[in-house]
């Protein structure tokens, strides 16, 4: 029979697990029916004066002063073979379609008029589609012949350079099709759908996936130069969100891919990289083994390793941590020991709140790096000795509030590195925002398609979220990338950037979703 002190170390053992797994029921009922938001919505934290610390906390150090300073598009192929008989072009469109027309003359014509007698025409129609309405471009593109040489073949103006060949869609079309399926998460079937029952137009899904191909393959060279300006800026956050594709070769037909998803803190550019894993090696490639300065992430270890693999060849290259991360643990942890919970949730709404002010002042980097290190650093050290002394006391690892002690732990010191570099910011949410249209819009179309859709996607992602970064019309500047890309060499593109484009058409087009401001955490 056992005795008294097994008993009640079995006893002891089995309310730590009732403990352990109660706040795992907690934390996954928050999940499913608890507002996801990332705003600090503890008000009563901020009224009257600062709390006395709890008695756990009161050999940690001083107070904290108050301080407010089939999905890739391809048709199916039929078991036969038989090709199925492709629908005429105007039994899919209404016929009472306004029609613009323009007569494009070769320009030796107009300079010398009198030289030419005209022979002939072509003529080229192609849809559009402006908000509201369908209409139909109709280019007429004359032929002349030399009134003193016959004898030479007719004259007519080039055409000029299309990112879809011969697509019979105008730049406005394709821009509004791609930005409804990545922006605003419709998917190309409800888009068919919706453009038959409201305009009466046919527009077959599967052309819009080969649309969007043309377009991400095309404005590859736009992305490859962001990320080159990027890693040149010396700047960078980074973060990753899952995302499903179609797998053949996989139980189920799919699998999980990722994007790899990077903002320049300077340049003000979102970069997406498509990838089957979450492999190490892919931060790797896509960073280079020379790149130094500053990176700031959450904490999974790819990044934590390829810094510490970049201090080992001499390269001067800093972590900075994610103080939205360490708050959220200590979140989960509100209902274990809420009164230290609260202590320390006070310290990060300081922190907060600093970085509100600078905000609003609209400080630049130096300015920011003299007020963090007058107010804030002195609350970071303060927040360090706390969980070092926290983690002394008796409380479970495994609990809530164990695991956001020790990953507090191991994240702190990294956050140091905010405090002296003006560019970083506290937090890593502004990447976390800018991978939304991708959590949102796989909700309704599921997957990406094949693996190589996901190259594609990643490449138009980068544009529209970096457009709507920097302020203007995602749509507006994609539809002037399709019109201006074509015939561009590859020196000669920095203007269809979007920061730069954004700077020279901010005015004429502002975005239609300006981004809100931030919400303290």
């Amino acid at each position: 029979m056992p005795g008294r002190d097994e008993l009640e170390a079995e006893n002891r053992k089995l309310r730590e697990q009732i403990l352990i797994l109660t706040q795992q029921l907690d934390h996954l009922k928050r999940q499913l029916f608890g507002r996801r938001s990332e705003r600090f919505d503890h008000p009563e934290l901020f009224e009257g004066d600062m709390p006395g610390k709890p008695e756990d906390l009161q050999e940690s150090g001083d107070e904290p002063e108050e301080d407010g300073s089939n999905g890739n598009g391809a048709a199916p192929e039929n078991a036969n073979k038989r090709k199925r008989a492709r629908p005429v072009r105007a039994a899919r469109l209404p016929a009472n379609l306004p029609v613009r027309e323009e007569i494009v003359t070769p320009a030796a014509v107009l300079a010398d008029p009198e030289m030419w007698r005209r022979v002939g025409e072509d003529t080229v129609e192609r849809l559009g589609k402006e908000p509201g309405h369908f209409y139909i471009s109709r280019y007429i593109y004359e032929k002349y012949v030399r009134r003193d040489e016959l004898s030479l073949p007719p004259l007519a103006a080039p055409a000029p350079p299309r990112m879809i060949g011969n697509g019979f869609w105008e730049p406005d079309l394709v821009a509004e099709v791609i930005a409804n399926r990545y922006l605003y998460h419709l998917p190309y079937y409800r888009q068919q759908q919706l453009f038959a029952q409201r305009w009466g137009v046919d527009l077959p899904a599967n052309t819009m996936s080969d649309a969007a191909r043309h377009v991400g393959g095309q404005c590859a060279i736009l992305v490859a130069r962001m990320r080159e300006l990027m890693l040149a800026s010396g700047a960078i956050q980074a973060d990753e969100t899952t995302v499903t594709y179609l797998d053949p070769s996989a139980d189920g037909g799919s699998s999980t891919g990722y994007f790899w998803v990077y903002r320049g803190l300077t340049t003000g550019d979102v970069v997406f990289d498509w990838r089957t894993t979450r492999e190490h090696k892919h931060l790797a490639d896509w960073l280079g083994p020379f790149f130094r300065g500053v990176l700031q992430s959450d904490g999974y270890d790819a990044y934590r390793g390829y810094c510490a693999a970049q201090t080992l060849r001499d390269i001067d290259l800093r972590r900075a941590a994610c103080l939205a991360h360490i708050r959220r643990k200590f979140e989960n942890a509100r209902n274990q020991r809420p009164e230290v919970v609260a202590w320390i949730l006070k310290i990060i709404a300081k922190l907060y709140l600093i970085e509100e002010n600078l905000r609003q002042a609209g400080a630049d980097p130096p300015a920011r790096v003299r007020a963090r290190e007058r107010s804030a650093e002195r609350l970071i050290r303060l927040l360090r000795r706390a969980v070092d002394h926290l983690l002394t006391r008796p409380i479970l690892p495994k609990s809530d509030l164990g695991i956001a002690l020790r990953y507090a732990l191991g994240q702190l010191p990294a956050m140091e590195t905010y405090l002296h570099d003006g560019r970083v910011e506290i937090d890593n949410n502004l990447i976390e925002n800018a991978i939304r249209p991708s959590a949102v819009g796989k909700k309704n179309w599921l997957f990406v398609g094949g693996p190589e859709a996901g190259d594609r996607s990643a490449v138009i992602y980068s544009l529209l979220i970096s457009a709507r970064a920097h302020g203007v019309d995602p749509e507006a500047y994609l539809r002037d990338v399709i019109e201006k890309l074509p015939g561009r060499k590859a020196g000669d593109i920095d203007d269809l950037l979007p920061g730069v484009w954004a700077d020279a058409h901010r005015s004429e087009h502002p975005a239609s979703e300006p981004n809100r401001p931030r919400r303290s955490a």
